[in-house]
C-alpha cells in the first residue's frame, strides 16, 4: 500500500501542472457552468444584451446592434459576436448558450491567472490558490452567471496587463512575443468595452514599469511598432465599418456621450453619479470569503511599509522590487490602486465596473494565503481573520434560521419558496465555519483554503437554485406572460406605460418594435397618440400598479379593458 501510495505521489508532482488544469477545469464546471441556465434572463441589462445577441444572430448584420427593431450605438460588439458564435455551434440561443461566453470568459480568466501567477513566482502552488481566490471571490461569481459586457473586459484587459508584466520575466527572446499578445488583449478589451480597454492596461502597465524603473522597454521599436499594427489590425476593422454605416451619429454616441460625457459629468451622460467610495464596500463584500484576511493582509502591508521607510536612507532604498514576489505585489497593487482610483473618479458609476479589480486582488490575497500554506507564514494573521469570518458566518446563519422559524412575525417576500432551500443555506452557513475552525485546530493549512472554496461553492449552488431565480422573477414572471399574450397574433401591438425599460418583454415579444411611454410632460400625449395610430390593431398595455390610477383618470381609458391584474404590473387591450 505504501508504494501505491509513493508511486502516485510521483505521478503526481511530475505532472502537477496536468493535475492542476484539471482540478480547475472541475471546479470552474462547477462554480460557472453547472445550473448556469436553471434561472430566467434578469432584467436590465442581461434580458438587453441578450435580445441584442438574438437580433444579430438572426438578421446577420455583425456591424450594427440592434434593440427593440433600433440602433444601438453605445456599445462595442465582441459580446454580441461570441455569443453569435454560441448560437451557430449549439444551435440553441437558450438561456444557457446565452450565458456560455460571460461563464467562457470568466474561466479563461481563472486559468490565465493560474498560467501568469505560478509563472511569474515559479510556484504552481502560488498559481493555484491565486486561480481560487479568483474563482470563488462572491462578485466574480455573481457577474459570471448574469450576461453581461464587464466579464469580457475583466478578462481581457487582464490577459493584456498580464502579458505586458510577464515580459519581464521571460527570455529576451521570448519578451517580444509576451508584447504582442499584450496588444492583441488589448485590442480584443476595446472591442468589448470600448476605449477603457486601451486606458485600463496602458495605465496600469506603465505605472508597474514605472515602478520598475524599466519604462525604455515600453518604447522599443521592436514590441511597440509590430504591437501597434496587431493592435489595429483587430480593433479597426469594426470601428471603421460602424462609422461607414452610421457617421457622426456614431460618434457622437458611442465616443462622446457614452466615453468622455459619462466620465466627466454623469449629467451628460447615463446619470448614475455616486460618491468617490462607492467602489470601496463593493470590493470588500464582492471578496467574500476573503474579506477579512484581505484587511488584516492590507493593514499588515501598511504596518510593514512604514516600519521599512523609517528604517531606509532613501526612498529609492524602501521602494524596491529587486525579487519576484516583490515585483508581484508591487505590480498588483499598482493594478488594483490605480483602477480603483480611476472607476472612483468616473463621475458614472456602475457596481459591475468593480470587476476589473478582481484580479488584482487575487494576486494579492493568493500571496498571503500561499506563505501560510506552503510557508507556515502569516499564520496568526489568517486564523485571526478566518475566526472572525467563521463567526459573521455563523451569526448569519443563526439570524437566518430565527427568521425563518418566525416567518408569521417577520414580513419576508416569498416565504413559502425559500423554507427548504432557506433552512439548508442557514445550515450551510453554520456547519461550513465549523469545518474551519476543526482545520485550524489541526493545524490543517492547506484544508482550511479548500474550506473557504467549498463553502462558496455551496453558496454559488444555492444562489443558482434559489436566490437568482426568485430574484428574476419579482414582476418579471408576470412582464413575460403579458408579453406572450400580446405576442399571440401577428397584428397585436403592444405598450408599456409608466415604468422603466424592462427588455424581458422581448424574450416573447420579439417580432415587432414596442412602444415604451414614460409617465413625464408629454408621456400621456405619447400613448394617445400610439392607440390612435393603431385603431385597426388590438393594442395591449402594459402598466404598473401604481400608474393604473392615474390612466383611469386620463380620457382615453374608455378604451381600455383589463385583461388580466397581477401583484405589479396590470395587461390592458383596446
Amino acid at each position: 500500500m505504501e508504494q501505491i501510495y509513493q508511486k502516485l505521489k510521483t505521478v503526481c508532482q511530475k505532472h502537477s501542472n496536468i493535475l492542476n488544469v484539471i482540478i480547475l477545469a472541475l471546479f470552474c464546471y462547477l462554480f460557472l457552468f453547472h445550473n448556469l441556465g436553471f434561472y430566467p434572463l434578469i432584467d436590465i441589462d442581461e434580458t438587453r444584451y441578450v435580445n441584442m445577441s438574438r437580433d444579430m444572430y438572426f438578421l446577420r448584420d455583425y456591424v450594427t446592434p440592434y434593440l427593440n427593431f433600433e440602433n444601438f450605438l453605445e456599445k462595442p460588439p465582441l459580446y454580441f459576436w461570441f455569443n453569435v458564435v454560441a448560437y451557430h455551434l449549439f444551435n440553441d440561443t437558450g438561456i444557457f448558450v446565452s450565458r456560455f461566453s460571460t461563464a467562457l470568459c470568466a474561466a479563461f480568466s481563472v486559468f490565465f491567472t493560474y498560467f501568469f501567477a505560478s509563472s511569474v513566482m515559479r510556484s504552481k502552488a502560488y498559481g493555484l490558490i491565486c486561480a481560487f481566490v479568483l474563482l470563488s471571490s462572491v462578485w466574480f461569481l455573481l457577474l459570471s452567471h448574469i450576461a453581461i459586457l464587464d466579464m469580457g473586459f475583466m478578462a481581457f484587459s487582464m490577459a493584456a496587463i498580464y502579458c505586458a508584466i510577464w515580459s519581464e520575466f521571460v527570455k529576451d527572446e521570448n519578451k517580444k512575443y509576451c508584447w504582442y499578445f499584450a496588444y492583441f488583449f488589448m485590442a480584443l478589451s476595446v472591442l468589448a468595452k470600448g476605449l477603457i480597454g486601451i486606458i485600463i492596461p496602458a495605465m496600469v502597465v506603465f505605472l508597474s514599469f514605472l515602478a520598475f524603473r524599466k519604462t525604455k522597454e515600453l518604447f522599443k521599436p521592436l514590441y511597440i511598432i509590430p504591437g501597434i499594427l496587431i493592435f489595429l489590425l483587430v480593433s479597426a476593422p469594426w470601428h471603421i465599418l460602424v462609422y461607414k454605416a452610421h457617421g457622426a451619429i456614431w460618434f457622437n454616441d458611442y465616443v462622446v456621450k457614452h466615453h468622455f460625457a459619462r466620465f466627466i459629468d454623469s449629467s451628460m451622460g447615463l446619470g448614475r453619479k455616486q460618491p468617490f467610495l462607492f467602489y470601496v464596500p463593493i470590493v470588500l463584500a464582492g471578496i467574500m470569503p476573503w474579506t477579512v484576511s484581505f484587511i488584516s493582509q492590507i493593514l499588515r502591508g501598511i504596518k510593514s511599509a512604514y516600519k521599512n521607510f523609517r528604517a531606509a536612507k532613501s526612498p529609492k532604498v524602501w521602494f524596491t522590487s529587486d525579487t519576484n514576489d516583490k515585483k508581484i505585489i508591487l505590480f498588483a497593487v499598482i493594478y488594483a490602486l490605480s483602477t480603483l482610483v480611476f472607476f472612483s473618479i468616473s463621475s458614472s458609476k456602475l457596481p459591475t465596473y468593480a470587476l476589473a479589480i478582481f484580479p488584482a486582488l487575487a494576486l494579492i490575497i493568493g500571496y498571503f494565503w500561499w506563505g501560510y500554506v506552503c510557508f507556515d507564514k502569516y499564520i496568526k494573521n489568517i486564523e485571526i481573520s478566518s475566526v472572525i469570518t467563521f463567526v459573521i458566518l455563523i451569526i448569519s446563519g443563526i439570524i437566518g434560521a430565527v427568521l425563518l422559524y418566525y416567518p408569521q412575525d417577520i414580513m419576508f417576500t416569498y416565504m413559502d419558496k425559500i423554507s427548504v432551500f432557506g433552512r439548508f443555506a442557514c445550515l450551510w452557513l453554520i456547519v461550513m465555519p465549523l469545518i474551519g475552525v476543526l482545520c485550524i485546530l489541526g493545524k490543517n493549512r492547506a484544508l482550511l483554503f479548500v474550506s473557504n472554496v467549498i463553502f462558496m461553492l455551496g453558496v454559488m449552488m444555492i444562489s443558482t437554485v434559489h436566490v437568482l431565480p426568485m430574484v428574476a422573477s419579482y414582476g418579471q414572471d408576470e412582464l413575460e406572460k403579458y408579453a406572450g399574450i400580446a405576442a399571440s397574433e401577428k397584428s397585436n401591438e403592444l405598450v408599456t406605460f409608466g415604468f422603466a425599460r424592462k427588455y424581458s418583454l422581448m424574450n416573447n415579444f420579439d417580432k415587432k418594435i414596442i412602444y415604451i411611454i414614460n409617465t413625464d410632460n408629454n408621456g400621456i400625449e405619447s400613448f394617445k397618440n400610439v392607440l390612435n395610430s393603431k385603431k385597426d390593431r388590438h393594442v395591449y398595455v402594459i402598466v404598473r400598479d401604481d400608474a393604473f390610477d392615474y390612466l383611469k383618470q386620463q380620457a382615453v381609458f374608455d378604451n381600455l379593458s383589463v385583461v388580466e391584474k397581477g401583484k405589479k404590473y396590470i395587461l390592458l387591450v383596446k
